[in-house]
């Protein structure tokens, strides 16, 4: 429930009381920790002939990243062993024993969870000996609705084959997730809402419509989302959350670079460097004092994003990016962690120009005048050239930096704490060299819309810190945090002309120069073809005014939870989050200010020991992109909902899992970004809010594992949603039936062949019905498929030394189809053309 303002919240009492719990927690350990998702494995070792516990056996987990040593554990009089905290990912696990045949799997740890692993020995003496060498598929401590993904998926699958910077692209492969352009993907029929967790801290948002990367694939070691059942722990956008293991140095010193060259002149360099150093032991195994991990990319393309025509997609549309990340431990001690993250990401991109669509589109716009909207013949006929011919030059320079600095001590077997501080600056520039205007002579019509200087800058400061303490079958957690956050904003849009004009001013007057709207003898508004009252310009007053926003404002919540294991088959986790928001701007609406308190069930049932049922309830709440708010209408408010998740996970046979799941939400003050003016494509985005959504769907997953990294793995996943709007939005414009980006049915399939000698093959379909707003005039939604495709050699095809040589195609049907077209929150854009690329990967 929404609760009103935070100053007179009586949720502040229970804030307040997180608050000290969770120091008090923290001030036992002397030193704060790094903010990482952490579990714990309890073996129960036992004879397979009597089932009696086998005392003394010796137990031996490695790190399947290779960032740990290995750890050794043995087993006490019960036959059992307790790991301390360790990280949440696949551990090879051997155990042996006098007399007995030894076991080695796979565990996977869970997060803030004790998972139990019954281990049964076969004698030496018994005819029959069995050893147990894959991984358990259906995991019944995890409550909650994860895809999961690694750098081994990254690399099998070519879901990003264009351009492995793109994170968005591999997120195109999970269930409920609909592609879209500009660097959107839609979780669940949302707009985004997406929490970006890395190793535990909660990273504030940046801005949207950046053309840049937050966050690289190349830097990142496993990938976690999460799109339903959240732990109380999860919050601040919950449409998904990306919780991220980083890459970190290895005992073994790695070298690796990766450069790529294709069509649309696109070219690509990727080098990373890590390791450890400094023994922390005398033991030869002991864990190492200096741990970093150094990766850098770079790429430059004529093609960069979406096009608005089919044909001519290399139109002013060029782009360069960049990565520079570098994650950095140091052990003090055998209880303590400190790390530090760096990461950087600037961008520049062309603004796209429009060409010119073919003849099929003159009933729908061929991309001439404003917004698009005349065809050809219409143009010619008013003497209107398209964008490019026009000389239109719009350029956007974004870059997102942030860095986190965090400290991790294990207090004893049972409590651990974090404390981290993070820091995020987010700018973006909309800047251009288009044809000067004159203000007074305006033309009626013209394909450049406005000579647009947007700068935007934002700013987050968040500490937060956490606390874990296993007792029995229960694994308490609770935690807080606090976003200040504070950004400046200015718009000045230089109208090119009548219609343009007559659309900034019935947008927002503040945008447009001193002037009058016009009405006729009657005192009737005078329209324009659009619809937009025409506004004539004052000549004392005809220069186009600067608009600078100012906002001020923080994110901050706390939250109890419990990982109850109620018994080896049924896992509960339970408790409430406390969430709190306040913004405040200088653009005369009324500040926003308010908390929720949320509480959230999750249960996980294990039927038989390959199927486990899932059901949950959430009451969530989402603050809204404060990089970037809305300058239109009343403030943006909080969005507020409930969501309920069933479903059911079977492993089908060895290596083979699937799973069937439902959701449905019921949202309020529903959170949406689109176009800053509608009909243009410029790169100005704003946050507007609708009264109400039910969202609802379905979603089927199926996985098939490699064997030992070898042979045939594969996956599909299939998601059929309704996302609907109610009510109004904040401008008080009526809603649509269906959300810009809602999409009815969305297929993907993937499937890779791995040789032992490393070569590989891979193939990654992407199928969506369309999203609401590729409807072309009247016609319906307008389907659309990404055909990828990879041929790599093994890692040793040119030498010893550890050279690869990797053949891709990124939509290998060249399909080109719509995927928006005049959209209010898209403008038109269609999918980029067939783009082939050759690269060399190796180790140095």
């Amino acid at each position: 429930m929404r609760l009103g303002p935070v100053r007179k919240n009586p949720v502040n009492a229970l804030y307040r009381t997180l608050v000290c719990a969770t120091a008090v927690l923290v001030a036992l350990t002397a030193v704060p920790v790094k903010a990482e998702a952490l579990g714990r494995l309890k073996f129960s070792v036992k004879n397979a002939a009597d089932e009696k516990p086998v005392a003394a056996a010796r137990i031996t987990l490695k790190d399947s990243a290779a960032v740990r040593p290995p750890i050794t554990l043995s087993t006490d009089a019960q036959g059992e062993a307790l790991t301390g905290p360790i990280e949440v990912r696949a551990w090879r696990v051997t155990t042996e024993a006098e007399t007995f045949t030894a076991d080695t799997r796979d565990v996977t740890v869970v997060a803030d969870a004790t998972t139990d692993v019954e281990v049964l020995l076969e004698p030496l003496t018994e005819k029959v000996i069995k050893i147990t060498t894959r991984k358990e598929l259906v995991d019944t401590a995890q409550v909650g609705a994860l895809t999961q993904r690694d750098v081994n998926g990254f690399k099998r699958f070519p879901t990003n084959a264009g351009n492995p910077q793109s994170l968005p692209d591999l997120l195109r492969s999970v269930p409920g997730v609909a592609g879209n352009s500009v660097n959107q993907i839609h979780p669940r029929g949302e707009h985004s809402s997406t929490a970006i967790l890395i190793d535990g801290f909660y990273l504030p948002g940046a801005l949207q419509g950046r053309a840049g990367q937050v966050l690289t694939p190349s830097a990142i070691g496993r990938l976690n989302v999460l799109t339903g059942s959240f732990a109380p722990e999860y919050g601040g956008e919950t449409a998904a959350i990306l919780d991220i293991k980083l890459r970190a140095g290895a005992p073994n010193p790695q070298r690796e670079f990766f450069f790529q060259g294709g069509n649309f002149n696109t070219w690509f360099g990727n080098l990373n460097v890590g390791g450890q150093a400094g023994r922390s032991g005398p033991a030869e195994n002991s864990a190492r004092r200096f741990s970093y991990f150094v990766d850098v990319t770079g790429r430059r393309t004529d093609n960069a994003l979406e096009a608005p025509q089919p044909d001519n997609q290399t139109a002013h549309n060029g782009g360069t990016s960049q990565s520079f990340f570098g994650n950095f431990g140091y052990k003090p001690s055998a209880k303590d962690d400190l790390g530090l993250v760096l990461n950087f990401t600037p961008a520049y991109t062309q603004i796209a120009n429009r060409t010119g669509l073919p003849a099929s589109f003159a009933g729908a716009g061929q991309g001439f005048g404003f917004g698009g909207e005349l065809s050809g013949a219409a143009a010619r006929g008013l003497g209107i050239l398209n964008q490019e011919r026009a000389g239109q030059d719009i350029n956007q320079r974004d870059s997102n930096s942030f860095g986190v600095l965090s400290w991790n001590r294990t207090v004893s077997s049972r409590l651990s704490t974090n404390f981290s501080l993070g820091a995020v600056l987010s700018d973006l520039d909309i800047r251009n060299n288009n044809p000067a205007v004159n203000p007074l002579a305006l033309p009626g019509d013209s394909s450049i819309e406005y000579n647009p200087t947007i700068l935007k800058s934002y700013r987050h400061i968040q500490p937060q810190a956490s606390a874990t303490y296993t007792s029995g079958k229960h694994t308490f957690k609770s935690g807080i945090l606090y976003n200040h956050q504070s950004g400046d904003e200015s718009y000045n849009l230089e109208s090119a002309s009548q219609l343009a004009l007559n659309a900034i001013a019935a947008a927002d007057p503040r945008l447009a120069p001193g002037g009058t709207f016009q009405v006729d003898g009657g005192g009737a508004p005078i329209l324009d073809r659009r619809g937009n009252q025409v506004y004539l310009i004052d000549p004392a007053n005809a220069a186009a005014p600067t608009l600078r926003v100012r906002r001020t404002g923080y994110y901050a919540a706390g939250y109890l939870q419990d990982t109850w294991t109620v018994s080896p088959t049924f896992t509960v986790n339970y408790g409430a989050r406390a969430d709190f928001y306040s913004q405040s701007q200088n653009l005369g609406q009324a500040d926003v200010s308010s908390g929720a308190l949320c509480p959230r069930v999750n249960l996980s049932y294990s039927l038989n020991p390959k199927t486990v049922a899932r059901a949950s309830y959430n009451r969530l709440f989402v603050q809204p992109p404060l990089a970037q708010g809305s300058i239109l209408g009343q403030a943006v408010k909080p969005q507020t909902g409930d969501q309920y998740d069933l479903s059911i996970e079977r492993e089908l046979a060895p290596r083979h899992l699937a799973k069937i799941g439902y959701y449905f939400k019921n949202l309020k003050n529903v959170l949406d970004t689109g176009l800053l003016l509608e009909g243009t494509q410029i790169g100005a985005y704003s946050t507007v809010s609708l009264d109400a959504a039910l969202i609802r769907g379905f979603e089927l997953s199926y996985e098939m594992l490699p064997e030992n990294g070898k042979g045939w793995s594969s996956y599909f996943t299939a998601t059929f949603s309704r996302a609907e709007p109610r009510g109004f939005t904040n401008t008080g414009d009526p809603v649509e039936p269906f959300t810009d980006h809602d999409q009815r049915s969305t297929l993907n399939f993937g499937v890779n062949y791995t040789l032992k000698s490393g070569a590989t093959a891979g193939l990654n379909l992407y199928h969506g019905s369309g999203v609401a707003s590729s409807v072309v005039g009247t016609s319906g939604r307008t389907p659309r498929n990404i055909l990828n495709l990879t041929l790599a050699t093994g890692p040793r095809f040119l030498g010893k030394h550890g050279v690869g040589v990797q053949f891709a195609i990124e939509n290998l049907t060249d399909d080109r189809s719509v995927i928006n077209f005049a959209s209010p929150f898209s403008g038109t854009r269609f999918q980029q053309g067939r783009r082939f690329l050759l690269s060399v990967t190796g180790k140095f």
